[in-house]
């Protein structure tokens, strides 16, 4: 028999991946979290039934959320990432030695936990000792500090659920 993990994106489109095997199923406080090991793309995070990434391709999008905007100032010392919860974008700031403070809020501390033990590769960068986690809402905390960071970047859900106010 095989596994097939589907997202539906509207009523005519669908997009499927072949799993090998469920690795994680749990249900936070937030959202439903699920890690699949698939065939084509490796390990795959999936939060409320949505894509979050894949180790096949998650440097992409992890590089270009990072690597634009340190290349337009390569001054920027001070960093605040709102979500992240995966650890890629992280991971991608700490290749800068530049970089000497890096605090990162995630409102759901079991996406991290999950994140850490399934998906190494992209979390492998949050014991850096530059790195500081925040576990509570990013629009709570981003309202409580003025001119503390030289960088700002929201990686986020989609804009529903947890996500919704960061994109409103």
């Amino acid at each position: 028999m095989a596994l097939w993990f589907t997202e539906q994106h509207t009523d005519d489109v669908r997009f499927s991946i072949h799993i090998k095997e469920q690795l994680y199923s749990g249900k936070s406080y937030y959202q439903q979290i699920e890690v699949f090991d698939s065939y084509e793309f490796g390990r795959v995070l999936v939060l409320d039934g949505y894509i979050m990434l894949t180790e096949k391709d998650e440097y992409i999008y992890h590089e270009m959320m990072v690597h634009v905007p340190m290349a337009c100032n390569p001054s920027i010392q001070r960093v605040l990432v709102i979500g992240a919860g995966d650890g890629g974008t992280v991971r991608e700031l700490c290749r800068y030695d530049s970089i000497t403070q890096i605090d990162m809020v995630e409102i759901d501390e079991q996406v991290v936990k999950v994140c850490k033990e399934y998906l190494p590769q992209t979390a492998c960068r949050l014991e850096d000792p530059r790195v500081h986690i925040y576990y509570e809402d990013g629009l709570k905390f981003v309202r409580r500090v003025e001119d503390t960071y030289d960088l700002i970047i929201v990686d986020s859900t989609d804009p529903f659920g947890p996500g919704e106010g960061l994109f409103t």
